[in-house]
């Protein structure tokens, strides 16, 4: 009886390691074609559009490849680990929609600065000037997030920098000098 035991045993024991060692050897192409289609329609429906559908989806079988190597079959199947990575990479993206729309927002608000009204042309959208933004020195980047993005006085500007408050109004001036400069380049 306790040789039918053992021998159930070590069937068990054996065909648990079996499996183990399958997905294990989960290959990189296998992933792909189990899950690459249902990893897409899961993506469809948290994106806001196809396009993020598919960077969302390809994000996620991208980290999951990354990582496969380093899977580890005794803490759980292999599916459930993929899918912690696809939402966890699908809260990311959320993440950084948010962060975005808020930038937008905060851009909206640089435009309407009387000091920046002027140097922003007319017909420059969100997206060129923050585009424009980025395109600056990382000085010039500071000052500006700092001065009309955060709503800081050039005093406080300065404390944050380590400069003074009058080399930050002189920074800003010239942030938004090359700011306009990069705006006229980008028109022609």
């Amino acid at each position: 009886d306790s040789v039918i035991r053992s021998g159930a045993f070590a069937s068990a024991t054996s065909a648990q390691a079996a499996a183990a060692d399958c997905q294990a050897a989960l290959s990189a192409a296998e992933l792909c074609e189990r899950y690459a289609a249902r990893v897409h329609q899961f993506a469809t429906m948290v994106a806001s559009n196809d396009v993020e559908a598919e960077d969302l989806a390809q994000s996620a079988l991208e980290r999951a490849l990354r990582g496969l190597s380093s899977f580890d079959p005794a803490k759980g199947e292999v599916e459930a680990w993929l899918w912690r990575i696809v939402v966890n990479v699908a809260r990311d993206a959320g993440r950084a929609v948010k962060r975005r729309q808020l930038l937008l927002e905060r851009l909206g608000r640089l435009r309407g600065s009387p000091e920046v009204l002027g140097n922003v042309p007319p017909g420059v959208d969100n997206e060129q000037l923050l585009s424009a933004v980025r395109a600056l020195t990382p000085l010039q980047r500071s000052v500006v997030a700092l001065r009309y993005g955060a709503d800081l006085e050039y005093g406080a500007v300065g404390n944050a920098l380590g400069i003074s408050s009058g080399a930050a109004a002189v920074a800003a001036h010239r942030a938004l000098k090359a700011l306009r400069r990069k705006l006229l380049e980008d028109e022609r």
